[in-house]
């Protein structure tokens, strides 16, 4: 049975005009772990709100995080054939049908947050402001261009962290200050950072597996040896890798003991990803 955040994503879905492009977009959505909105749920909680409260911000990060999904897939990017446990978008729909979804969720996600009637103006511009920037040129987007612009050979460990910071901690600094937002607090730099620990060892941990775990245990393609992509164990070995992982999680939990709201919801989030 769905939860109703599942719910909620299938009911948004099922408004959109009737087309190869909504077809796809269910496609793209079906599957994912939701680990950015459960981030959100459970600050929101935390602050002693109900998740409900934050489904709109979600559903956008969700999109965000779907559309850039279907276009690292892409042959042009890592050309990756399985994503979420499926064919990736482009084999399943072809290539210029998966660049339009692609397209079309960026532009929802901002939808999204515009014509929700949970946010005040205030805090929809927040939110916005916050989606564009980290999703961008501040962000993921940045990332991404340093990602494909080095290889194993010329990447070291400044550039992996300015990489990990931008393209995957881009989305993860989104997730916390979206519920921090909603809650009307003003602590950007607490959260901002949080995000970026957190993303660093989501990073750091799918480096790690897509050396010592399979294709169906990860649902995706493991392709960065075979395409020498810049990753972790292009700067750490195995072992250091894994040692820093576990030390990154103990700075965290010290991190955590700084919050301005109740972390047990998130620490209990949190013990999942350390447990996958």
């Amino acid at each position: 049975m769905k939860n109703s955040f599942e719910q909620y994503i299938d009911i948004y879905l099922k408004k959109q005009r009737k087309c190869l492009i909504s077809d796809a977009m269910s496609y793209a959505m079906e599957g994912g772990k939701r680990f950015r909105p459960r981030i959100i749920f459970a600050i929101l909680e935390g602050f002693g709100i109900a998740k409900t409260k934050g489904y709109d911000a979600a559903l956008a990060l969700e999109m965000i995080q779907t559309y850039s999904l279907i276009h690292d897939d892409l042959p042009a990017m890592d050309n990756d054939d399985m994503r979420r446990g499926k064919p990736s978008l482009h084999k399943a729909f072809r290539e210029d049908i998966a660049i339009l979804t692609g397209d079309q969720l960026l532009n929802d996600a901002f939808r999204v947050i515009g014509e929700s009637e949970e946010y005040d103006s205030d805090t929809k511009v927040s939110l916005i402001t916050a989606l564009s920037k980290y999703a961008g040129h501040d962000g993921m987007i940045y990332g991404q261009l340093l990602d494909v612009t080095v290889d194993d050979k010329t990447i070291d460990k400044e550039l992996l962290d300015e990489i990990q910071d931008n393209k995957t901690g881009g989305l993860f600094k989104i997730s916390c200050l979206f519920p921090m937002y909603i809650a009307g607090v003003k602590e950007e730099e607490y959260f901002t950072k949080l995000g970026s620990m957190i993303g660093q060892i989501f990073q750091n941990q799918d480096d790690l597996f897509d050396l010592i775990k399979t294709e169906k245990e990860m649902g995706k393609s493991l392709n960065d040896k075979k395409n020498n992509k810049g990753t972790a164990l292009s700067v750490y070995s195995l072992d250091e890798l894994k040692e820093l992982i576990e030390e990154e999680f103990k700075e965290l939990d010290l991190y955590l003991e700084k919050a301005c709201f109740d972390t047990d919801r998130l620490k209990e989030l949190l013990k999942t990803l350390k447990e996958r």
